[in-house]
């Protein structure tokens, strides 16, 4: 490991998540694979979540992974928050 956690905690926890292989990341910024052991913790979590939500009567939501760029314009002033996690998506058809 060559970052200590109390010393620069994101990129030893970064080092921890790929040398465990639970993440990969992926060729385009911002995107990682999640191996076998991210997907058991996220059903785990899922499951859980999911359990509490139905007992507090509640429904759940899926909200959409992309917005269209009409969307980013408008509010653009909160995207430059997470500008390092939002990419541009363009599709020709």
């Amino acid at each position: 490991m060559a970052f200590k956690k109390d010393d620069n905690f994101g990129e030893w926890y970064s080092e921890v998540v790929v040398n465990s292989e639970i993440i990969e990341y992926h060729d385009i910024s911002g995107c990682y694979i999640l191996r076998p052991w991210a997907m058991e913790i996220w059903e785990l979590l899922k499951e859980f979540f999911d359990a509490e939500i139905k007992k507090l009567k509640l429904k759940s939501y899926y909200f959409p992974l992309f917005v269209t760029v009409n969307v980013v314009q408008k509010k653009k002033d909160h995207f430059e928050d997470f500008a390092p996690e939002v990419n541009d998506v363009r599709v020709i058809i």
